[in-house]
This record gives structure tokens, sequence and C-alpha cells, in this order.
């Protein structure tokens, strides 16, 4: 596994790991900071650890869905045939959240959330009254991260009620910062409109499933691969079923980063028995077994 970051000091490191019966190891890091991170230098770096490690040791190299990344995979398989390149699924995932996040309706959203805290965080008052009232912080979103966005709407939904309250109190009425024309009388109106509240609640709603796997294939436990395709088709469902003509866009993003980056004869061949699995399960064997007399008695052994 490949996994590369920049840090604090705009250090550029590369670490290379090893995934093996069910540990995961760390095998080395590189100080990339003045190389230029193109696709040839990272297929150099993958070949380097796969010849130390033995090509015979190397079923898949997983990376994340950086272009570069992607190019050197892809020259990666033709110069070893017998090797898998495989995107990191957690990546795609937050690639999926991120395009989702670039629709406009869910822009309009977020954007109205990120006044309604930036309103109440910005002034001492303001904010001691919304602690009194809601009894807990908002967690607020990020500009770049809408994994952020989300955690920060479904926060700010779970006190829908107190914060209606709040600016609708008397201390809030009675306050300088509810005159009319003012921020606090615009945000008021924001708050206690209920076409905001229902657009957020659809959004958390739809949204809400794909960052439960996005946490789970970020966590330390790591999910099989078949369980993440059938989870996928699952969350489909779940979300056509929330409002199919509401949510039809988050689906179309769904397959079309899903289909593209993570279906993978790799991955297909260990889910079902199929025509299409099955297509799947043959291109795998053929791949990774040169000798076609043993890879036709490998798949007389799978029927």
């Amino acid at each position: 596994m490949c996994d590369g970051w920049t840090g604090p000091t705009r250090q550029s490191i590369i670490n290379f790991l090893t995934y093996c019966d069910g540990k995961i190891f760390f095998y080395k890091s590189i100080d990339a900071s003045d190389k230029m991170h193109d696709a040839t230098y990272i297929l150099g770096l993958m070949e380097e650890v796969i010849d130390s490690v033995g090509e015979q040791h190397v079923v898949q190299v997983i990376t994340d869905n950086g272009p570069q990344y992607k190019a050197a995979g892809e020259l990666l398989m033709e110069q070893r045939p017998q090797i898998y390149w495989t995107p990191c699924a957690a990546h795609c995932i937050d690639l999926i959240l991120m395009d989702i996040g670039k629709i406009r309706m869910v822009q309009q959203v977020v954007e109205i959330a990120q006044t309604i805290t930036r309103f109440i965080y910005n002034h001492t008052w303001i904010l001691s009254l919304m602690r009194t009232y809601t009894g807990e912080e908002i967690l607020r979103s990020d500009i770049t991260r809408f994994a952020t966005n989300y955690i920060a709407l479904d926060s700010l939904l779970q006190k829908k009620t107190t914060l209606h309250q709040m600016f609708v109190s008397a201390e809030w009425q009675e306050s300088r910062y509810a005159r009319a024309d003012t921020d606090g009388s615009h945000v008021e109106n924001l708050v206690t409109s209920q076409s905001f509240w229902h657009r957020t609640e659809k959004i958390v709603k739809a949204i809400k499933p794909l960052y439960e796997v996005l946490r789970a294939v970020d966590s330390k436990r790591y999910p099989q691969m078949d369980f993440l395709y059938y989870i996928m088709e699952r969350i489909k469902k779940q979300i056509s079923e929330n409002d199919p003509k509401y949510t039809q866009e988050f689906i179309n993003i769904i397959e079309r980063r899903w289909d593209y980056q993570m279906g993978r004869d790799l991955h297909l061949a260990g889910i079902d028995m199929d025509s299409e699995l099955l297509a799947a399960l043959r291109n795998v064997i053929y791949k990774m077994v040169p000798d076609p007399e043993i890879a036709s008695l490998c798949l007389q052994e799978t029927k």
C-alpha cells in the first residue's frame, strides 16, 4: 500500500506498507519533497518496493485515486501483468462525497448552515445563549472536505428544536441583534425557515449511509471487499427510497465513481458466481497464473 501526505512543514512523505495475513506492517517511508510526483517517479518507487519484497509475493498495489498514482498503477499492470493496481476504497467514497458536495442544491444548504454557525460563534452573547438552550456545541463545517460538512449539517439538524426555541425566545427578541434589517434578523429567518430544515434533513438522510461506510473503511477494522460491494448496492437502494426525484443525482455520482474506480476483476472475483462475476474470476486466474494448463485446472476447481 502506497500513501502520500504532506506534513505541517510542507515536507512531502510517501509511506509504503504491506498487508499480509490480516495484519498491516510499515515497510518504509520516503522523503519526496524535492521530487516531481509524476507517474514515472511513483512507478519507480512502486517497482523498487515490489522487487525488494519479491514480485511473487505481491498480489496488488493499493494507492489513492490521484491522477499520477492512477497512471503509475496502469503502467505497473502493463509491465507486470500478474500484479493488480487498485485505488483506495476510502478515497473513492471521499471523492463521492466531494462530488455530492458540488451539487448546487447541496452547496446552498451548506452555505446557509455556515452562515448560521458563523454568526453564532462570532458573538459572545449569542454563543452563550446558544449553549444555554442546546447544552452543547455546534460542530462547524470545513471549506474543503464534504465529510466534515455532513457532520456539521447533522450536528445542526440535531439542534433544530432548541435553536428555533432560542430565536423565538424573549431574550433574543429583546436583544439588539434581533432588530430588523440586521445580520441577526437574517439568521433568525434562516433558523425559523422550514424550507432550510427540510432540505437539510433530506441531504443528511441521503448521505448518512455513505458517511458510515467511509468511517468503516477508514477504521482499523478493515471490512472485506465483498461486504463493501454489497453495502454500496444497499446504500443506493436506501438513497433511492428516500426520495427518488430528489436524490437521483446522488445515485448517478455513486455509480460513476464506484463503477469506474472500484469495478475491478480482483474484487468481483471474490463476491459470487453469477455470469459477470465468474468472468471476472476467470480473468483474475489467467492474469495471475501464466501457465494456461494450470489456469484451466484452477477454473475447474471453482465450478
